[in-house]
């Protein structure tokens, strides 16, 4: 390991910042408390601190300029977490003070290595060519459409020569890098479908229209798109995630109402746009047979992110040089996870990295789960491998 001089010293602020941020959860665009804490971390290193400059109110952004000419670097963290209880052991210190909202994702790492980040630059000035700008953005999970789109139509970032995120996953241990050049996480959609018809007694299905029948049909018929209605060389996930209708426990009642919820993952904006025309045909034919009326809300949440092959390059390099060449992996194939950093590398020549945080001991959680944790010594890390492509990228940006 060969982290950048100075980083291994500021984990123990980080990791103090990391629980912080863990024991005081707040959910998209609702960032009060996480956003006054980065203001006033931000304003104590020096930097020039911006915000209320979207409708995401609690988005931040620091700016550190250096003293010599350079590009523009943007450097991002997510900062909300998830709508979940918390489920770990109680004795866990920096467990959740909020009921029913849980860093079960990580950012709560993003954000406080973001914030060590900035710190690090700040004490090490020298060695900015040009300015970097720390990107705080809310909403990453939701809701729609995320705080990544409405800080990109501000027009805050049109100055940004280049833009680096992270995320961390605990598949693997702190010390491993992995990235690619290209599609890295597809496209992502939420949809509701909502299926009315005439409740009756369940003795008597004869005097209504089915609602249940008509729902479950319809999951079925929405299944045959992705296997029998698209190329099967163009990859997408069509999963019905919820179903609805009646009363839970209800035996004699037909209701009068269903719906169902999922999401829709693509790599290909063309097939994108192609399942949701065939999901609302699929929903009306099916709807019609069993009498009932069928509306699809599709609330479109992230674009594929695909990373900019010279920045994808960097990040490989500085990493390397940071955990070594055996720790540094290119990711064989795209996730069918979404991620909306893809708003930014729509507009700004950009890089996504996974960096490994896989706990020590105990159990392994992922992402998403109740008891979900990480290891703090993926904290300096991530640290240097941003740091290190970014003074990567100011040094090319100059030979250019």
């Amino acid at each position: 390991m060969n982290l950048l001089p100075g980083m291994a010293e500021l984990q123990p602020q980080v990791s103090a910042w990391r629980r912080d941020i863990h024991a005081h959860p707040e959910l998209g665009f609702r960032e009060v408390r996480t956003s006054a804490l980065i203001q006033k971390e931000l304003r104590a290193m020096g930097l020039e601190v911006i915000t209320n400059f979207c409708e995401a109110d609690t988005a931040v952004i620091g700016v550190l300029k250096g003293k010599q000419p350079g590009p523009v670097i943007g450097l991002r963290a997510d900062i909300d977490a998830l709508p979940m209880q918390d489920e770990k052991d109680e004795s866990v210190p920096y467990r959740s003070q909020n009921p029913g909202v849980c860093h079960a994702c990580g950012h709560d790492s993003h954000t406080a290595a973001l914030l060590g980040t900035a710190l690090w630059f700040s004490q090490n000035r020298d060695k900015v060519r040009g300015t970097v700008k720390f990107v705080f953005q809310p909403a990453e999970e939701g809701p729609a459409p995320g705080g990544a789109k409405k800080i990109m139509e501000s027009g805050i970032l049109s100055d940004v020569n280049y833009m680096l995120g992270a995320h961390q996953t605990t598949s693997v241990p702190p010390g491993v890098i992995m990235t690619r050049s290209g599609v890295v996480t597809a496209s992502g959609d939420f949809f509701d479908i909502v299926i009315e018809g005439t409740g009756a007694h369940g003795a008597s299905p004869h005097c209504g229209t089915d609602v249940v029948v008509a729902a479950s049909q319809t999951v079925v018929a929405l299944q045959s798109i992705v296997s029998r209605r698209l190329d099967p060389m163009q990859p997408a996930v069509l999963s019905v995630c919820s179903m609805q209708a009646g009363e839970p426990g209800t035996k004699n009642v037909l209701p009068a109402k269903a719906t169902l919820s999922g999401t829709v993952r693509t790599f290909d904006e063309t097939v994108r746009e192609e399942i949701f025309a065939l999901m609302e045909q699929t929903v009306q034919s099916v709807c019609a047979i069993y009498g009932c009326t069928g509306t699809l809300d599709r609330q479109p949440m992230f674009p594929s992110l695909s990373n900019n092959e010279e920045v994808a390059q960097v990040v490989l390099a500085a990493a390397r040089e940071v955990v070594g060449e055996q720790n540094t992996f290119v990711i064989p194939q795209p996730s069918t996870g979404s991620e909306d950093f893809a708003w930014y590398a729509r507009s700004i020549p950009a890089a996504f990295y996974m960096f490994g945080a896989r706990p020590a001991e105990g159990p392994v959680y992922s992402g998403h789960h109740p008891k979900f944790d990480l290891n703090e010594d993926a904290l300096p890390v991530t640290m240097s491998v941003m740091a290190a492509s970014a003074i990567k990228l100011m040094q090319q940006h100059k030979e250019k």
